[in-house]
């Protein structure tokens, strides 16, 4: 009786472990794409998507993210994202199998015909990822902008779990940033400084981390206004 419960103890250590080890490697992969941008992920194309248009709301901003999945959804289902074949979106989630590691039409459709995740595919659609040339042709097919600097390749330092929130950080990390893509627009700033896990108001971003990272990356404090529209009259 004993020895039964000390190999159902191993094996339930050992899948903890696996499933620490899961979650680790993932986590590895989501760091390094913030900086190689090889692969984007679904979520951050919805959170792209909602800030195109702005000033907007929480409602609006919230029906845009959805309207993105949306759009991805119904492309994945119509084999937009298949080259050859063969699916080219990437699924990663915890506790599966890497022989799953492609998400194709057929498998989603069955996520969705049963409603495996309890959010009819949702779920399993916020753990995909889009190679990055897929991305921009996805762009195009939709008529938006083709040149994101959020998606761009990076080459700025690893930022470390622990300095999440900390200006400075978030201050040295976008320098990197606007030095290789000075263009870069305040919007698509915060929203990067958001994803890559610093924790910064809009207020404080504007008047302090934005103006000290372009001096930083050598641009003046202030980006200069654009081209003004000329008179029709």
């Amino acid at each position: 009786m004993a020895n039964k419960r000390s190999r159902r103890g191993q094996r339930i250590v050992s899948a903890r472990k696996a499933a620490q080890w899961d979650e680790e490697r993932i986590r590895r992969f989501e760091e390094e794409q913030r900086r190689k941008r090889e692969w984007i992920s679904f979520v951050e194309i919805a959170e792209w998507y909602s800030e195109l248009t702005v000033p907007t709301t929480p409602k609006k901003t919230a029906a845009a993210r959805e309207q993105a999945h949306s759009m991805l959804e119904r492309d994945l289902l119509a084999g937009v994202f298949e080259e050859g074949g063969r699916s080219q979106v990437l699924f990663l989630c915890p506790g599966v199998s890497l022989s799953h590691w492609k998400m194709t039409r057929r498998w989603y459709q069955d996520v969705i015909d049963n409603n495996w995740d309890g959010e009819h595919g949702r779920f399993y659609l916020k753990h995909c990822w889009l190679p990055r040339n897929l991305f921009k042709r996805w762009c195009e097919w939709h008529h938006l902008p083709k040149s994101a600097p959020l998606f761009q390749p990076q080459k700025s330092q690893r930022v470390s779990p622990a300095a999440a929130g900390n200006e400075t950080a978030a201050i040295r990390a976008l320098a990197s940033l606007l030095r290789s893509s000075p263009d870069t627009k305040k919007g698509d700033a915060l929203l990067w400084c958001r994803i890559a896990g610093f924790n910064l108001s809009s207020r404080r971003f504007q008047n302090w981390v934005w103006p000290r990272a372009r001096e930083q990356a050598g641009l003046e404090a202030k980006a200069p206004p654009g081209r003004k529209r000329k008179s029709s009259a």
